[in-house]
């Protein structure tokens, strides 16, 4: 912005044949593919939040993923399938590698943790979510 301002940089207008348009972002765009690689899903839980958010379901419910990290391990991981992490961790199998959800909110309740929210689900340990 200072060369801008300084005038030490000449704006130009922007070549119409290479401009590009971008659909609008829906709630629907926010739906987990655990098919994707598990940087993929944490890159689109960072950018959508907090408008659509990223989310899947549990129990025929909307669990919604707040925070997440990648774990790139050489294991085979299931697309969806949940994994205790050691250190009462919480991870979700992706296309490559396993996504280790810190925050959740499931629907109708409030933001907890992953290891709040294993505590109170019984069979979520080697379930597999939707995508």
């Amino acid at each position: 912005m200072p060369d801008w301002v300084e005038g030490k940089i000449k704006p130009c207008p922007q070549n119409e044949a290479d401009a590009t348009y971008s659909a609008a972002i829906t709630k629907e765009d926010g739906g987990i593919d655990w098919h994707q690689p598990a940087v993929a899903i944490w890159r689109r839980v960072r950018a959508f939040h907090p408008w659509p958010g990223c989310y899947t379901r549990w129990q025929g419910k909307l669990l919604k993923v707040i925070e997440a990290e990648p774990l790139c391990q050489q294991e085979d991981t299931v697309a969806g399938e949940v994994t205790a992490l050691p250190g009462a961790g919480l991870g979700v199998g992706s296309g490559d590698g396993v996504l280790r959800l810190l925050a959740v909110q499931m629907e109708g309740k409030r933001v907890m943790t992953a290891e709040e929210f294993l505590r109170g689900q019984r069979g979520l340990i080697g379930a597999v979510l939707p995508d």
